[in-house]
């Protein structure tokens, strides 16, 4: 999965949290005492943040952030609305990167707010303009209703199991001599060109195909199934015209959060609206030029390392090609700024102020970035908390010494700001970390492919690498409760 990250405090949501978790144990408490309202959250595993978010009845929505106390402990006091007064009341809270969860809503005497049915209509516009019909036009929908059981959706709303036995009956897909399951349909398919989403499927991947269905096999136990492989030319999807739309959402339990994304790849024009009527939320995200205008655009933007992204089928990230890998001709792309930034933090200190929150350290002889988060460290022998220098290519993918397993919250957190700069071209000064206007200059080498999708994306915003969540340049948009959307519409350009 692409995304769906948002570790930090300032990031606004979360597009895509990590298919196989789910939101973790926790106590939840509003009580009034002497003219205040206490406000208590105490989750089972340590939170970088938590937000109260309240509304008294007939008041304005109030979104605070909570105070830490001791140990997994979470207060927030404000001054207590007149006696009788009903106030709904609910949670945000992380616990690392791809993992922010909003909590069910709640009333003050412990009810649920009565919001009917969570299921919503997900409608798709066929904007090629004849270049493909109804029936040529395809849709893979899969996520998890259960941590670590995946399904995908039928034309008529049900949810089924991913079954790899289905690859061996009729009506199975075969291609270059292999079989794999048929889990798309046609446009055509769908009643009115509509489905009937579900009211809860988290790690969603919604996939259009243009000209065929999607080529995904399943492991033989059911534990999974095989997305694209970007880097191989033998792939059964590598002459398949596709790209996706990507969400989470539970009712009553995860806003609906989705979003597009170039992350991976550009296939074809996607725009998105997420609409709920009740909140008179109504936001776009996509891109509204015509396929051959975005190529076009592409090759006269970037620069000639990324000009060779671009296939008749796609247009790729440099994550995705080889190329810019451990063994291309591009492996160092991003290395010498790396190094200079690196060297930097050697001489001077490091010092990142955001959220209310500071990180302050220095390169130290081991060449790893040793700091303090609003002066306190990791505890342990070393006192501080550690980050390793990065390949280019752990910033273009945002992994390795950015994000890794075993790496603690704070260290995941610092390098998604660190993965987000080096790929804006403003590591070096981190007084332009927060400043979009200073982002993809020419003074140090950027992203060119992040930085050409900005320029087209519905108000300069895309999903161009995958932390381009920090200070919310990305495509996500994400709903202010956890009723359903009124509707999903999403347009299929050509």
């Amino acid at each position: 999965m692409a995304v769906l990250t948002a570790a930090l405090a300032t990031a606004a949501a979360v597009a895509a949290l990590p298919a196989n978790a789910d939101a973790p144990a926790f106590q939840q408490s509003a009580t009034v005492k002497g003219g205040q309202l206490e406000f208590s959250f105490t989750p089972t595993q340590a939170a970088g943040y938590v937000d109260v978010h309240f509304v008294p009845k007939g008041g304005i929505e109030q979104d605070l952030r909570m105070d830490q106390g001791n140990g997994l402990a979470w207060q927030k006091d404000v001054p207590a609305p007149p006696a009788g007064t009903p106030v709904s009341y609910w949670f945000t809270h992380d616990y690392g990167p791809g993992s922010h969860y909003d909590t069910r809503h709640v009333s003050l005497g412990g009810g649920t707010p009565p919001s009917g049915t969570g299921t919503f209509p997900a409608v798709f516009q066929n904007n090629t303009h004849g270049k493909y019909t109804d029936d040529q036009i395809y849709l893979t929908v899969l996520g998890q209703q259960t941590p670590g059981k995946w399904s995908y959706l039928t034309p008529d709303g049900t949810v089924k199991p991913i079954d790899h036995t289905e690859a061996a009956q009729p009506g199975h897909l075969t291609k270059n001599g292999e079989s794999y399951p048929d889990m798309s349909f046609s446009l055509a398919q769908a009643k009115d060109r509509s489905l009937t989403m579900p009211e809860h499927l988290e790690g969603g991947r919604i996939y259009i195909s243009l000209g065929s269905p999607m080529y995904l096999g399943v492991a033989p136990d059911d534990s999974g199934w095989a997305g694209p492989d970007l880097h191989s030319a033998t792939d059964p999807n590598a002459d398949v015209i596709f790209d996706w739309y990507e969400f989470t959402y539970q009712y009553g339990k995860i806003a609906f959060g989705g979003n597009t994304t170039q992350v991976d790849m550009f296939g074809f024009p996607l725009n998105a609206r997420l609409q709920q009527d009740s909140s008179h939320y109504d936001q776009t995200s996509g891109i509204n030029m015509s396929r051959d205008q975005v190529f076009s655009q592409y090759l006269s933007s970037v620069g000639p390392a990324f000009k060779g992204l671009e296939n008749p089928y796609r247009i790729v990230a440099p994550r995705s090609s080889s190329d810019f890998g451990a063994q291309g001709p591009d492996a160092g792309y991003l290395s010498k700024v790396i190094d200079q930034v690196w060297n930097e933090y050697h001489q001077k200190q490091f010092t990142l102020t955001r959220a209310n929150q500071t990180f302050t350290g220095r390169v130290e002889r081991d060449n790893k970035l040793h700091f303090t988060k609003d002066g306190a460290g990791e505890p342990g022998d070393n006192g501080d908390f550690v980050l390793s220098e990065p390949t280019s290519q752990d910033v273009l993918s945002c992994s390795g010494a950015l994000a890794s397993p075993g790496m603690d919250t704070t260290e995941l957190e610092l390098g998604a700001e660190f993965c987000a700069a080096f790929n804006r071209g403003v590591a070096s000064d981190t007084s332009k970390w927060y400043d979009a206007t200073k982002y993809y200059g020419t003074s140090a080498p950027s992203n060119d492919y992040s930085a050409f999708f900005h320029t087209i994306g519905i108000d300069e915003h895309t999903y161009g690498f995958p932390y381009d969540d920090v200070n919310q340049q990305s495509s996500v948009k994400i709903l202010p409760n956890t009723d359903p959307p009124s509707r999903l519409t999403i347009g299929i350009g050509w």
